[in-house]
């Protein structure tokens, strides 16, 4: 936080943070900071949302743009003309606060020969910092008798890098105002100031979001500029002592103050941090030190959604110990592991000394700083090596995924630890008609010799992708999609990293309680009818890379076993041509063909007579929409034609007593969507048909012949076809 306004300039983007500047110690009035009688300091429950509203922001910012200060001789006068009718003192604090903010940007155009401690002379004071913000805004709302206090503290403004264990430098100032009953924060020169472009010069970005880099800030005081962030108006308490530590604590406005030393361990938080609702999982310190060469920094939003990010990792060359390499390019040393709306960044790193990681994202509209961390490696880290890759969109199923069409059904995390020579078996649904490439990557071994240890199969609306690392190590499984049919290149949609066991580690002969109960759980489900149990129980068995000692095996065996039994039930009862052709094809070239082969046969002998329904249907959905008005046009119709068509529709399931005269009918062929003739025909299926359906078309039809219905019509002649073909495959 600190920043002092949104970052909108390339110079701000590219540096570390925007910041702002000390207020001033030196004012030309001497005030009291605190006015005896004003309400002691207290925490307060309400947010600044439920007390400031838009209109709020409305009515008093169009007050203050119509005020001039040189309209006016004392503050009394000029307090008066900001807030007077308007309707509380919220209103009438945000006029003034946005009339200050007005000021700053006009630049110093005031007459020079203003009256000496008027609002003209503090304003041109303030301007050319001899005065502070604080002063003004504390003037303007005493005049109008709304109690206002100087607050001094320690600020993290731009003198502060992240990780500072020593911040006794950053004393700063600010004000609390008292409105809608209790002390709100309000820090003027942090509203209307920011500095861009301002570095220490003592980092060099190494990695930008999966890309190498060896950038060199340059150093830089940087360039105040006027700004106006509303961000500092009436900040709630909760985070404003990320960047601001009141000398008093009472002044923290908390329930729990905090203590100096939580202040200085506090993560470094910026602005877009508390606005897009975003969490740190990890611990909430800025400094974070290595263990066995690695950090892990995690991140979620708060309301559960997956966010768009960034991040950019820095090396400190002047303070660390040791030199990173040049030809060392530092691509491949944070993965980004994805879990739902939360994230984590595994660090890596190649050598001792002090890292820098800064977070972007998080906002609808762009990628701002969230947060920043300080890393600090020292140890000895000559075993670290790289990932085998660093996907752009990271490690594990995200909005990409979900985007590409797959759903992740098993493996919902970007980690996966697998045992060597064991086949590991990734499950998604898929949502779209895609073709899948999967290739497997590793550090030191040839993509070509890897492609032989995985393979994917597509089974209807199913991907399975099955991997068997070949030796111990760590890879990287990449999934990739592209519209089915489609010539354009693969898209990455989905990865994770596996890593296979130690097959150095010691062993140990015994198993803790939950280690106990997964095994249990396993050889438990054994006895389960239901594939989805017995998944989780195996699920649950590999998160503790336990010995198989074969019942995971058997597990998965039978599991595989009641998919396929699952799919072909549910085929049969979908009564669906092409569910039914992948259920019988999966089932017949699987292991236990022979074992379902009654549910086999069932659905081939359903599949024939679906197959045979849609023949007797292919030519009258054949038929062109002229042919069947044709039909429905005939006003005084000759037997045939009523008899042909109330068979039609005996067939298609409507009542006798709809069926009665001719315009009956008409109505029926009259309708569209799904009471339209043509899809009541495509959809049909004899499983709704009953004897007696049968047996009363069959005799309207017995004194006809198709050669006598065609003859009459072209599309008689195809209904009374279609309506024979269903009776005579029913009788």
């Amino acid at each position: 936080m600190g920043s002092g306004g949104s970052k909108t300039t390339d110079s701000q983007k590219n540096g570390p943070k925007a910041d702002v500047l000390k207020e001033t110690d030196e004012e030309p009035i001497s005030l009291d900071d605190i006015v005896e009688g004003y309400p002691p300091p207290k925490a307060v429950r309400d947010k600044k949302r439920h007390i400031f509203t838009e209109e709020d922001k409305k009515v008093s910012d169009s007050r203050a743009n119509t005020i001039r200060v040189e309209d006016y001789q004392t503050f009394e006068e000029l307090s008066r003309a900001l807030t007077e009718g308007l309707q509380n003192d919220v209103q009438k604090v945000r006029a003034i606060f946005t009339w200050i903010g007005l000021q700053g940007t006009k630049g110093n155009n005031s007459k020079n020969n203003a009256a000496p401690m008027s609002p003209q002379h503090i304003v041109q004071l303030v301007i050319q910092r001899k005065a502070s913000y604080n002063l003004l805004f504390v003037m303007l709302c005493r005049a109008v008798k709304i109690p206002c206090v100087f607050i001094r503290g320690l600020a993290k403004s731009a003198a502060y890098e992240v990780g500072d264990r020593t911040v006794d430098k950053l004393g700063n100032s600010w004000t609390a105002v008292f409105v809608s009953g209790g002390w709100r924060f309000v820090f003027p020169l942090w509203a209307f100031s920011a500095i861009v472009g301002h570095s220490t010069g003592t980092w060099t970005l190494v990695e930008s979001d999966g890309q190498g880099a060896r950038e060199t800030e340059a150093k830089s005081s940087g360039v105040t500029v006027a700004n106006f962030n509303d961000y500092y108006f009436l900040t709630d308490p909760d985070e404003f002592i990320y960047t601001c530590f009141p000398h008093d604590s009472k002044w923290q406005l908390l329930a729990k103050p905090y203590t100096k030393q939580q202040f200085i361990d506090i993560a470094n938080c910026e602005q877009a941090y508390f606005e897009n609702h975003i969490q740190i999982t990890t611990k909430l310190e800025c400094l974070y030190k290595s263990e066995n060469g690695v950090c892990d920094i995690g991140i979620k939003k708060a309301n559960e959604e997956e966010f768009k990010h960034l991040y950019k990792l820095y090396f400190n060359h002047e303070l660390s110990k040791t030199k990173l390499s040049k030809e060392l390019q530092l691509d491949r040393y944070v993965a980004v592991m994805n879990n739902k709306s939360a994230v984590n960044f595994r660090i890596r790193f190649p050598g001792e000394g002090i890292y820098k990681m800064e977070i972007y994202g998080g906002s609808p509209t762009g990628f701002p700083l969230i947060c920043s961390f300080r890393l600090d490696c020292n140890e000895g880290v000559s075993n670290v090596k790289p990932f085998p890759c660093n996907p752009e969109s990271g490690f594990g199923p995200n909005l990409v995924t979900v985007a590409a069409g797959l759903e992740a059904e098993s493996h919902k995390t970007g980690f996966i630890n697998v045992k060597k020579n064991k086949n590991v078996n990734i499950r998604f649904n898929l949502n779209k008609h895609v073709q899948v490439q999967t290739v497997l990557v590793h550090n030191n071994i040839q993509e070509e010799v890897l492609s032989r240890h995985v393979n994917h199969k597509v089974k209807g609306q199913h991907l399975e992708v099955n991997v068997e690392v070949p030796q111990q190590g760590e890879y990287a499984l990449q999934i990739n999609t592209k519209p089915k049919g489609s010539s354009e290149p693969f898209k990455n949609a989905c990865n994770y990293l596996l890593a296979s066991e130690d097959m150095n580690k010691k062993k140990r002969f015994y198993e803790n309680a939950a280690e106990k109960k997964a095994r249990n759980e396993l050889e438990g489900c054994l006895k389960s009818n239901d594939p989805e149990s017995i998944q989780k129980a195996i699920d649950n068995f590999d998160q503790f890379d336990l010995d198989d000692k074969g019942k995971r095996e058997k597990a998965e065996r039978k599991k595989n076993f009641l998919v396929l039994q699952k799919e072909l039930k549910e085929a049969i009862a979908r009564r669906n041509v092409d569910v039914l052709e992948t259920a019988i094809d999966n089932a017949k070239s699987s292991e236990f063909s022979s074992n379902l082969q009654n549910h086999i046969t069932e659905a081939e002998q359903l599949l024939a007579e679906l197959r045979k329904l849609k023949r007797f249907a292919h030519e009258v959905l054949q038929m062109k929409q002229s042919t069947i008005s044709e039909i429905h046009s005939y006003k005084n119709p000759r037997p045939l034609a009523y008899d042909v068509m109330k068979a039609t529709y005996f067939l298609l399931g409507e009542k006798e007593d709809h069926l009665q005269e001719w315009e009956q009918i008409q109505g029926l062929m009259r309708k569209s969507g799904k009471q339209g003739l043509l899809r009541r025909v495509r959809q049909f299926d004899t499983i709704n048909v009953t004897e007696n359906m049968v047996n009363s078309a069959a005799q309207l039809l017995r004194q006809y012949d198709e050669e006598t219905a065609t003859t009459a019509s072209a599309g008689l002649g195809t209904f009374y076809k279609w309506a024979s073909n269903v009776v005579g495959n029913m009788t």
